[in-house]
């Protein structure tokens, strides 16, 4: 233990040095090459450059490059803008509610000059020469007058050569370039109207020329194949608007890199929206998959803090769950208006632009009223198509199926824009599709055969009925409902410790969904109750996957997401199993009921429906 006397000298107050101020701000500011390109491109932008062009070498000592022809710098003010907290974009404290450009700290200039030699060539529009300067340590060491064009060239070389001690919690050359091209990528995405050039060791990687709009800047920076499945969002609530694209569920990804939200114009890693995206996928897309996302939040100024992360990656919103609500809806509003039940998704631009001028925007904020988004079960369109007597037995020859008759309410903004066109709109445009398909037969006890329009269609009968079930109870849970059905004999499950508390937190929520599940020991349940419509599932096995999918959900899910979670996995129990046959009679009554359901591209798992082969694409399989 160290002597009373060194403690107390240990625990003197001094201010720090300069140069350890100056490494400190670096070391949060500028934490990889990545963060070097992302602060210059920022400026670049805030300048108003039309052209950036960014040089990215790693191999020996790393250097970057960045060049624009922005506003560029006053001879007279190039030492204040390498200065710590200088900056031509706030002046009050009041200017951080309503900042509308990419940089306003002050401190990326002066934070990189600190870690690393800069020379810096600038020049105004109406300067006589350009002006050079040189910075080490910190410090000017060299300015002259230089010959240059209108804006700005930073050189920054020996990046982290001030402070070696960060080099080592690089990655390797491969991965630290990957950010590079990651940040280069993001700026392209957010700006389509600003050549963005990224140049690595020699070689090209990115050249975005300025294209008109989102859209086609994705397809340069995506690539065509993800383009084509891109749905748009259009959303609005109240000062909130989500714009952009996200891609269909059949267009999925093992990882989350393509999944890119903007505050505004500047690209954020924030979880809240990150997990509200992914919110709005959640009966869409198999666990484990991701989709490619671009999309732009645009809110009043005050109700968002920009200023809680030094690189400013991540925002504070002031009503976060409204936020998360609204993303998550917008989200899955796009998606279901824009499947079909064959699993096709996205739109050609002539056919996205005919919906856009007659579907309304998701805009409730004159009724004071949340976003008239279709939230799965909210209800199918009141013009359901007529079903016969026929169709009435039909239904009797599906095992252990009994539809709940959907709700008389229709989805908020559907019907206005089906009276405004005859347009069909959303998943119900080729609905009639699968009823009007023609039966086959069954192969491998699990998948139709079908013909129709010029193509053989899979579907999957577990899959198909598995989203008739869910579609059917969310319709019920919104209507407040599900048939509850007392046991005659309770059965106890053992669940564990943590599937006890997680029974316990949701019991109420169950209730609602059906279920009479109390705590009976410490590991153990008691199932009293249970939805009528699951009377034919294996009860052991649902209560155990049931209570699986509450404890991997947290302590806590909002209404919706714990009648999402609970009724998917009572669906799924519930439906069809691959393995049990079907005659032609009940595989029709099968694919009409589908064609009732509002949304049925896949099952709530994310799995698909159908799956289709053309005539042309049989054919070239035998060389025709």
């Amino acid at each position: 233990m160290a002597e009373p006397s060194q403690t107390s000298e240990l625990a003197r107050i001094a201010l720090l040095d300069e140069s350890v101020i100056a490494g400190i701000a670096a070391g949060e500011v500028v934490e990889r090459p990545a963060s070097v390109v992302k602060e210059l491109v920022e400026n670049s932008l805030d300048a108003g450059a039309r052209h950036v062009r960014v040089e990215y070498h790693d191999k020996g000592v790393t250097r970057i490059v960045v060049t624009d022809d922005g506003a560029g710098i006053a001879a007279d003010q190039i030492e204040l803008a390498l200065t710590r907290h200088a900056t031509s974009k706030i002046r009050r404290l009041d200017d951080l509610q309503s900042v509308g450009t990419f940089g306003f700290r002050g401190e990326a200039l002066s934070s990189i000059a600190a870690a690393s030699e800069v020379e810096l060539l600038t020049a105004t529009a109406t300067a006589q020469a350009g002006s050079r300067v040189v910075v080490v340590g910190g410090r000017v060491a060299e300015r002259s007058a230089a010959a240059a064009r209108k804006g700005t060239t930073i050189d920054v070389r020996d990046l982290f050569g001030a402070v070696p001690a960060r080099r080592k919690f690089l990655k390797t050359a491969a991965t630290e370039a990957g950010f590079v091209t990651e940040a280069v990528r993001h700026f392209a995405l957010a700006r389509p109207d600003v050549h963005l050039t990224l140049v690595q060791n020699g070689r090209t990687v990115i050249d975005a020329a300025p294209v008109a709009g989102s859209a086609a800047r994705m397809r340069q920076i995506l690539g065509r194949e993800v383009a084509a499945s891109l749905v748009e969002v259009d959303a609005r609530f109240g000062s909130l608007h989500l714009g952009g694209f996200v891609s269909s569920p059949g267009t999925a990804y093992g990882s989350n890199r393509r999944v890119s939200v903007f505050l505004g114009r500047r690209w954020v890693k924030d979880r809240l929206l990150f997990r509200s995206v992914m919110e709005g996928y959640e009966t869409y897309l198999l666990r484990g998959r991701f989709p490619a996302a671009v999309l732009f939040l645009e809110c009043e100024g005050g109700s968002v803090d920009v200023n809680v992360h030094p690189a400013k990656l991540e925002v504070r919103f002031a009503e976060p769950d409204n936020v998360r609500r609204f993303v998550a809806e917008a989200v899955r509003d796009a998606l279901r208006r824009s499947a079909s039940p064959l699993g096709r998704w996205g739109l050609d631009a002539d056919e996205a632009s005919r919906r856009r001028a007659v579907t309304p925007s998701a805009n409730a904020a004159a009724s004071g009223g949340w976003p008239a988004t279709t939230r799965p079960g909210a209800g199918a369109s009141r013009a359901q198509p007529t079903r016969s007597d026929d169709d009435q037995t039909h239904d009797s020859a599906i095992p252990g199926y009994r539809p709940i008759p959907p709700p008389q309410q229709p989805p908020l903004g559907v019907e206005a824009a089906a009276q405004q066109s005859d347009l069909d709109l959303g998943p119900t445009f080729a609905r009639g599709v699968l009823g009007s398909l023609e039966v086959i037969g069954q192969v491998f006890d699990g998948y139709l055969v079908c013909e129709g329009d010029g193509e053989l269609v899979l579907v999957d009968q577990h899959a198909a009925h598995e989203r008739i079930l869910f579609e059917r109870l969310m319709a019920a849970w919104a209507e407040r409902a599900i048939a509850s059905q007392p046991l005659l004999l309770p059965l106890t499950v053992r669940v564990g410790a943590a599937g006890v508390e997680a029974c316990e937190i949701a019991r109420e929520g169950l209730l609602s969904l059906g279920w009479e599940i109390d705590a009976f020991g410490e590991e153990e349940v008691v199932v009293r109750a249970m939805p009528a419509m699951a009377a034919s599932a294996a009860l052991a096995a649902l209560v155990e996957a049931l209570v699986a999918d509450l404890v991997s959900s947290g302590r806590a899910l909002a209404a919706e997401r714990l009648a999402e979670k609970v009724l998917a996995t009572v669906a799924c129990h519930s439906a069809l199993r691959v393995g049990k046959p079907l005659d032609n009679v009940a595989a029709r009554a099968l694919l009409a009921e589908t064609a009732t359901v509002p949304f049925a591209a896949s099952c709530p798992h994310g799995r698909p429906v159908a799956r289709t082969l053309t005539r042309s694409q049989l054919e070239r399989m035998f060389g025709r």
